[in-house]
């Protein structure tokens, strides 16, 4: 990884952004860091990475400090990765690279739900957590007062798709794994049948889970924002895609699959929040997941 820049950040006190060239990606990636807390001398913190800085970074960093302040949280560096400010593409782009497997077929979805020409390339999920585990993860530790060995990895839709990728693919590189909405419905819920094939085959990881989706994330509200007219050259996609959405049905599918895993060193749950949808989860599952994780909940 190469760090291009370093300096404070011009709109949160106390942060600190990164401007970053991993080895792998063809990119620059922004990261935007910052602590709950002055840490004492001596004292390591724990890390929580986060997924679309662009909608985590001013979520998670209020909730962290705010936290602090009542000792409902220990020591955390929080670290949003995501994309500069003037990306082109824009990160609604970005992230299908990064936070997903392969699918080509919905590859012109975004652009057009968007309004923008074009395809969102998919598939850079293993690149994107390579960087995440083993560049950026101890460059932060090196930088900053960080224990690597108490990392939590989060993220939301498919950012929360990735984390429960990354449970399964490198379960060591985290300590703790938060996936708010995750989008298992992504490629036909290919990481489901993934799941039970690799919690079959491999002994449970030390990892502590946390999912958690909002009531409102229903069909019949999937329904009413994708009910628009699109594209035909989209549309039977997206019908297939999201026509049958049932995040809390997958996710406690999922929870079902990953508590075969026997081990003292893992634990997985899975909540339902009431009156939260998919845009408006991010703060309460930030506040009740990174509590319960961190074992003040």
């Amino acid at each position: 990884m190469e760090i291009l820049e370093k300096r404070q950040d011009a709109l949160i006190a106390g942060s600190e952004v990164w401007l970053v060239r991993p080895q792998h990606i063809d990119d620059v990636l922004r990261v935007c860091v910052t602590a709950n807390r002055v840490p004492p001398a001596g004292e390591r913190g724990a890390l929580v990475i986060a997924t679309d800085a662009e909608l985590s970074a001013g979520s998670l960093i209020s909730t962290i400090r705010s936290c602090a302040v009542g000792l409902d949280l220990p020591l955390i560096y929080g670290a949003s990765v995501g994309y500069p400010i003037d990306a082109n593409p824009p990160f609604v782009i970005k992230r299908n690279r990064d936070l997903t497997t392969s699918w080509p077929a919905f590859e012109p979805v975004t652009p057009a739900l968007f309004g923008m020409a074009g395809m969102a390339p998919t598939g850079g999920a293993d690149a994107f957590l390579a960087f995440l585990a083993d560049e950026l993860k101890p460059a932060l530790a090196e930088a900053f007062p960080i224990d690597p060995d108490q990392a939590t990895l989060t993220g939301q839709s498919f950012g929360g798709l990735f984390v429960l990728y990354a449970l399964l693919h490198r379960p060591d590189a985290f300590r703790r794994y938060l996936a708010v909405s995750p989008s298992l419905w992504w490629h036909d819920h290919a990481l489901l049948d993934v799941a039970a094939r690799i919690v079959e085959e491999n002994p449970a990881p030390a990892a502590r889970v946390y999912m958690c989706v909002g009531e409102l994330e229903h069909r019949a509200r999937f329904a009413q924002q994708f009910g628009a007219p699109m594209p035909d050259a989209i549309k039977d996609v997206v019908q297939t895609a999201l026509g049958s959405v049932d995040m809390p049905g997958d996710m406690f599918v999922m929870k079902q699959i990953l508590q075969r895993w026997q081990n003292d060193g893992f634990s997985v749950e899975a909540h339902m929040y009431p009156e939260e949808s998919h845009e408006s989860i991010m703060g309460a599952a930030f506040s009740r997941g990174l509590r319960r994780l961190h074992g003040t909940l």
